[in-house]
């Protein structure tokens, strides 16, 4: 579906049964003879299809992306990169902070399982529980194949893709590297999952998260209010206005 012009949202199935949010949106923009893709969605057969499908619809293949920039690297948002990095050859871009961590989340995680027991261990869980609870999120390495960004985001870069000028927001809290793409003069911002419609995006304690979560998210939601904005691109739901609003409802 075009949002804007040169903007089209793309749906991506999510393969957890019962979830509050069946799909993850990823968002493909037209440059002047090439398009940037923002989010790839989970690593599974059904969204690469479904990814696959929308895109032959809009009359393009993969090989036309030049780009890819990834909000996050929760499995959702990340899972499809390496293949696609296959099929497209597109340079793709992610937070510093997040760089650092793909290997030891989805390649050898043997680190940070041992940083999980001891995490688990200073907050107060039994030993009993911890091989059951140190191994809870090895499950999403199934959904992902990993690739190398080549592009270290750090917030505040500015690049132009097409008729749109995108700046990098850095907005950690939701995840340690997470970051929209805010377009000042169309006055659209792409949130991923800092800012939702209607829910409130997950932030939690995790060997990765930082020290404050909490206190980070709460932070860039106060960076992201000073915006001016007319239209929220969100990861998962719909589009919506009305920013200010919605920040203010999760204060």
């Amino acid at each position: 579906m075009e949002i804007v012009p040169g903007i089209h949202q793309l749906k991506l199935p999510v393969p957890i049964p019962n979830n509050q949010l069946a799909d993850v949106n990823v968002y493909l923009i037209q440059g002047e003879n090439d398009w940037m893709l923002v989010d790839t969605g989970w690593n599974t057969k059904e969204a690469f299809d479904a990814l696959e499908k929308q895109v032959r619809e809009i009359g393009i293949g993969f090989e036309d992306v030049s780009r890819i920039i990834i909000t996050h690297f929760h499995a959702d948002h990340y899972g499809l990169t390496g293949r696609l990095k296959q099929l497209s050859k597109a340079t793709i871009a992610l937070h510093q902070v997040e760089r650092d961590l793909i290997d030891s989340r989805y390649i050898d995680m043997d680190n940070l399982l041992a940083e999980i027991a001891q995490w688990l261990r200073l907050h107060g869980v039994p030993e009993r529980k911890l091989p059951r609870l140190q191994k809870a999120s090895l499950g999403a390495r199934k959904f992902v194949l990993p690739a190398s960004p080549e592009i270290a985001l750090r917030g505040g870069e500015k690049f132009a893709h097409g008729s749109f000028n995108f700046e990098v927001l850095w907005t950690p809290g939701h995840s340690p590297g997470h970051i929209c793409l805010y377009e000042p003069r169309k006055r659209i911002l792409l949130s991923g999952d800092h800012i939702l419609p209607t829910i409130f995006p997950n932030v939690g304690l995790h060997p990765q998260s930082g020290d404050n979560p909490l206190g980070d998210y709460l932070h860039s939601l106060e960076a992201i209010e000073r915006l001016e904005v007319d239209l929220v691109l969100p990861a998962h739901e719909h589009v919506f206005t009305g920013l200010r609003q919605r920040i203010e409802e999760l204060y």
